[in-house]
């Protein structure tokens, strides 16, 4: 058929680029002030005072906890709900999403008081201690304002109320800067003037978003009944597991790590360390949006069970997202000297090398962090909880021990065999974790995506114009042939949607496409339709002049076990779900055949 290459094609193109443009502008300005504040800090303050904050990467990690992981697992666990046609539920993960993450910036308070202690432990350095300290206290301070910004925000985009979501990032990364100048530059006060003015920026952030709480229009709902929320907190933990395994793991791994790092390299080592995590900031600036992208849009068509719409989009994101690793990798190949001297480190022969090897684990460190938002998007948790692990903790240790012993033994250059223990620890953590699952899973299930090609599952897609409706009747009937569904049965549903995507085509607006999927599911028959245009619901809306339009749908409705509409991510999804043996003896009744 001639418009068989358009299936679920046309919507998740747009939508996945819809979502990778507004996911990298709000993933962009949040990363990007940390890359500023370190900028500002090399370059108003030095390379000790880059060292310093990059030792307090753990308490930055402390603080964005709670935050990170519920904004992260909490969309997750919504979207597949909203899949799946459980708005009540979705809006119990919302509610326990920013209640525990309230309740858990508030618990990172207790550490405050042991901040000169932690400091005295990760720092050799009398001179950089107390920067430590003023830094670590501001940070962890800060940790209910990041957490509710992020938590609402996220779930903002997934709602479409993108604008709130960039305009609460915009606005928290537009006082921070400001902030940082006024503290450091004129206040004199050091490099806790940055923390501190994070801390403002996220309070500023909160109150742009904050009218997303007071709109009647806005999908997710406070639920406060206990066992609503029970119900739903097992899909909240399981869906937050991997997040608060990659949060609790680089919270270890950096205190390891700083620790190693200063002892046995010196604050160059540590300030180098700091460099490549702005590099991983950097790279998500650019990337940031796929992975928004994965956690909504993603779980969502998981959701659905639309296996080959998530494959296209993954396949479209991946261009998208190579296209720009080699752009940020080249441009810093050419400029190594000019982005070290921004964090106040001496373009010396030895760090230009290391900067130039840490590039090379770009590509591998985008695969590593796709891999860890797509496998709890489908629901495999614990592939992500190895990737991470290995990524994090077991790697990360085991080989800067070794990189440790052969600098000492072989008398290697410290600063680039860092470089290269970076570059290791990258490639390595992918390719286990894809091993581990081929042997598992199989070729089939790469990825954690089930192989959707039997004769159960079948998707087509037409355009938004009325001589592709007949179309629908062919495809229904062919799928009912293949799956030993009478074919008396196959003529009605196929009329009935007929019906439907014409309801939708001429009494909606802007529609493009139209896709419809089916599929068989214990013994029932479930059907999607979903389109791109204006809220309506095709079901809902009969022509009373038109007499054969109103028997079809009524013949629907009859047939129609369960019936779902709602609106998600800017389109429309209806489903139905038609037990086959009623099916059958409805119209055995009707005669209508």
């Amino acid at each position: 058929m001639g418009y068989e290459y358009l299936r679920n094609e046309s919507i998740i193109r747009s939508k996945t680029r819809e979502f990778f443009g507004v996911g990298t502008v709000v993933t962009a300005s949040a990363y990007l002030v940390s890359v500023v504040d370190f900028m500002l800090i090399g370059a108003l303050l030095g390379a000790d005072a880059v060292a310093a904050a990059g030792l307090c990467d753990s308490f930055v990690d402390v603080a964005e906890l709670f935050g990170f992981v519920l904004s992260s697992g909490g969309p997750v666990a919504a979207g597949i709900l909203l899949g799946k046609r459980r708005l009540r539920q979705a809006n119990g993960v919302f509610t326990l999403s920013l209640l525990l993450t309230l309740a858990g910036g508030l618990l990172c308070w207790c550490l405050l008081p042991f901040c000169g202690f932690f400091s005295g432990v990760l720092s050799n350095n009398d001179a950089i201690a107390n920067d430590v300290a003023r830094y670590a206290f501001f940070t962890l301070l800060s940790s209910p304002f990041v957490g509710v910004n992020l938590v609402l925000s996220s779930f903002a985009i997934l709602d479409d109320r993108s604008k709130l979501a960039m305009g609460s990032v915009v606005a928290a990364n537009g006082v921070n800067i400001v902030l940082d100048v006024v503290f450091m530059k004129y206040l004199r006060t050091g490099v806790a003037g940055a923390a501190a003015a994070s801390l403002l920026g996220n309070a500023a952030g909160i109150l742009v978003v904050l009218p997303y709480l007071l709109s009647k229009k806005r999908t997710f709902r406070f639920v406060l009944r206990a066992g609503d929320l029970r119900e739903t907190g097992r899909e909240l933990a399981s869906s937050c597991s991997s997040f608060a395994t990659d949060k609790a793991s680089r919270i270890f791994s950096g205190l390891t790590v700083n620790l190693l790092l200063m002892y046995f390299v010196g604050n160059i080592g540590v300030a180098l360390y700091a460099v490549y995590s702005q590099l991983r900031f950097i790279l998500r600036i650019l990337a940031g949006g796929a992975l928004q992208t994965i956690s909504t849009l993603g779980s969502m068509l998981y959701g659905e069970r639309d296996f080959y719409g998530l494959r296209k989009m993954l396949s479209l994101l991946s261009k998208y997202t190579y296209a720009l690793v080699a752009a940020l990798m080249a441009g810093l190949f050419c400029f190594s000297a000019p982005f070290l001297n921004s964090y106040g480190i001496a373009a010396e022969p030895d760090t230009v090398l290391s900067l130039r090897i840490m590039l090379l684990s770009l590509p591998f460190l985008w695969l590593n962090d796709l891999l860890a938002r797509l496998y709890p998007s489908v629901q495999r948790q614990r592939l992500s909880v190895l990737l991470l692990t290995l990524q994090n903790v077991v790697l990360k240790i085991l080989l800067l021990l070794l990189c440790v012993a052969a600098i000492s033994r072989l008398h290697w250059r410290s600063v680039p065999t860092v470089a290269v223990w970076c570059l290791l620890v990258e490639l390595l953590s992918p390719a286990v974790t894809l091993l581990r699952e081929k042997r598992t899973c199989g070729n089939v299930a790469l990825l954690g995506l089930e192989d959707q090609t039997d004769r159960s599952c079948h998707s087509f897609s037409i355009t938004g114009k009325a001589e592709n409706v007949a179309d629908i009747h062919r495809e229904i009937d062919l799928f009912c042939q293949q799956n030993g569904i009478p074919r008396n049965k196959g003529v009605l549903l196929a009329i009935a949607f007929e019906e439907a995507a014409l309801n939708t085509i001429n009494h909606n607006e802007h529609v493009s496409m139209i896709d419809i999927c089916l599929l068989l599911e214990e013994g029932n028959l479930i059907v999607r339709i979903r389109d791109d245009g204006a809220p309506f619901d095709p079901l809902a809306f009969v022509d009373d002049e038109d007499i054969l339009q109103m028997n079809n749908i009524r013949l629907l409705e009859r047939l129609t076990d369960q019936k779902t509409y709602t609106r998600i991510m800017n389109m429309n999804n209806t489903v139905l779900s038609i037990r086959l043996e009623a099916a059958e003896n409805d119209g055995a009744n009707d005669g209508t055949c």
